[in-house]
């Protein structure tokens, strides 16, 4: 009776939760990385010209040293900017993002849209632009996998998992590989990806390429074609027949002309309640992190830095 009496519990959990809805997840991609309209060409260049890996350690110190992402937040949500996004629902580490060739570290977040607790449409849109301003960039993504209709438009995505992890290094590796099997999904126009903890993975084991200016079979064959290559590589968007296809995603891409707009007018008109206050305290955000930038120039013009990034790292 108590084995019954187990099963029935079972089964009674079961169908409660093939009564709930499916959680859904938008990602929000915003690299630190700035544009040249706001730091130059020469100086944009000469951060590219470091390892990935140096990039890649310099965003994780202005992420978890500097707090650039958290105090974004803080502020959006003290001054009543947004109010859903919080720690339960809200995920945010160093990826990698892809684009037209060029990969840099990328913060991406990861943001639960559904259920209880959920992070609203608007609330997203606001952080998604308040970043853009923030990071200073040309633009931001944020879309989400399971909803074609979430956002300004949708698009045609394929996902390629790797079975051992995927740093961001790896990422970039096999972007580029990709570009040696079809060079229009490297370096075409909008050819790019962002790294995600795909399907609920903890290990941002994920690469999402978001289909270029591409057929939609040119771009299924050479991600296909690719990912059958890479040993450790599985194209996981497939039809009922096991067969790779395409799937679409809701997405955005905030963006704000720099050069038209020197203070991110573009960015800010999508910040709800923008007060003077929050907008000075954006500013004074967006400032620490060009301070951050510039500093970082420095230690390069310097030959300070190598490998882990140990100069002297300021804040503010």
């Amino acid at each position: 009776m108590r084995h019954h009496g187990y099963c029935v519990i079972a089964l009674l959990l079961v169908a409660a939760l093939a009564t709930q809805p499916a959680l859904a997840t938008t990602y929000i991609s915003a690299e630190p990385i700035p544009s040249a309209a706001v730091v130059g060409a020469a100086n944009l260049a000469k951060i590219e010209q470091l390892h990935f890996t140096e990039m890649e350690r310099w965003s994780q110190r202005l992420l978890h040293e500097c707090r650039i992402v958290d105090q974004t937040i803080d502020v959006l949500a003290a001054y009543h900017a947004i109010d859903s996004v919080n720690a339960t629902n809200t995920n945010v580490v160093v990826g990698s993002g892809g684009f037209e060739a060029i990969t840099h570290p990328s913060y991406v977040l990861t943001v639960r849209d559904t259920g209880p607790g959920a992070v609203s449409a608007d609330d997203i849109n606001v952080l998604g632009n308040a970043l853009g301003y923030v990071l200073n960039q040309d633009s931001t993504a944020f879309f989400t996998p399971d909803n074609a209709n979430a956002y300004q438009f949708a698009l045609e995505y394929v996902v390629v998992t790797f079975a051992s992890g995927l740093s961001g290094e790896r990422a970039k590796r096999f972007f580029d590989f990709v570009g040696t099997v079809d060079p229009a999904l490297w370096s075409g126009p909008y050819a790019g990806y962002t790294q995600i903890d795909f399907a609920g993975s903890s290990t941002n084991n994920s690469m999402l390429f978001l289909r270029p200016e591409v057929t939609s079979q040119q771009f299924i064959d050479g991600l296909s074609a690719a990912a059958s290559i890479d040993p450790d590589a599985t194209y996981v968007t497939l039809d009922n027949n096991g067969t790779p296809t395409t799937a679409e995603a809701g997405v955005a891409f905030p963006e704000n002309d720099w050069l038209t707009f020197p203070d991110g007018d573009q960015y800010l008109s999508q910040v709800t309640n923008l007060s003077s206050q929050l907008g000075n305290a954006l500013a004074a955000l967006r400032k620490q992190h060009l301070r951050a930038v510039s500093n970082l120039v420095r230690a390069i013009d310097l030959n300070q830095v190598a490998g882990p990034l140990d100069y002297q790292f300021l804040c503010q």
